[in-house]
């Protein structure tokens, strides 16, 4: 009985380390994506037309949405009537979290946001666990302001 135990024992196992990278390359492209939006320029004032209340230093989810609907209603993907940003809102707070990005979602946001194809490229990179040139894929990620220099 014990040798049947254990190929079953062994196959949870086996799926950690396949989920991980993957989990890792979502969360890196989803930093990535969020710090896209989050930066002054076109993709952020791409949102912020949409911004009932703004926060600041937060991207705002329900613009984001909205963005990602009109686009969809605009290409004809999807008719106004249909609840879109509703419908939208448990994927993009995935993506800007990091938890999950399909390749499907992340399609839409570059066109929706209409990136650049070199941010397109570098989101294409992360997610298909590509780390950024230089870094470490084991560590943690970087922060966004250098530390003071000590005198």
């Amino acid at each position: 009985m014990p040798a049947s135990t254990a190929p079953a024992a062994s196959a949870p196992q086996a799926a950690v380390p396949a989920a991980a990278p993957q989990a890792a390359a979502s969360a890196a492209a989803g930093r990535r994506l969020a710090a896209l939006l989050a930066a002054p320029g076109r993709y952020r004032t791409r949102w912020l037309r949409h911004v009932a209340r703004a926060t600041p230093g937060r991207i705002n989810q329900a613009a984001v949405t909205r963005v990602l609907a009109e686009w969809l209603w605009l290409g004809g993907e999807a008719s106004e009537g249909d609840i879109l940003p509703r419908a939208l809102r448990d994927r993009v707070s995935r993506a800007l979290g990091g938890r999950a990005i399909s390749a499907a979602t992340l399609r839409l946001f570059v066109a929706a946001f209409d990136m650049t194809g070199a941010d397109e490229a570098r989101l294409w990179d992360l997610l298909d666990g590509r780390p950024e040139p230089g870094a470490d894929p084991a560590a943690p990620a970087a922060p966004a302001a250098p530390a003071p220099a000590a005198p």
